[in-house]
């Protein structure tokens, strides 16, 4: 929620996509803004004991 603005709803309704599907996309950024927001979320979830895996793409 704090890392990428979402409400709640919003962030158990991606929650529970990346539960049942393995994935989700959670936002569409700047390269730059996204490799950021990568690595705070990994570092979150890291000191949170999660194994979340979170991978940046372009849009091609």
């Amino acid at each position: 929620m704090s890392i990428f603005n979402h409400d709640m709803q919003t962030s158990q309704e991606l929650t529970q996509k990346v539960h049942d599907e393995g994935m989700a996309v959670v936002a569409i950024l700047p390269y730059e803004i996204a490799e950021q927001k990568g690595i705070e979320t990994t570092v979150l979830s890291r000191n949170n004991n999660h194994p979340l895996q979170v991978k940046i793409e372009a849009d091609n």
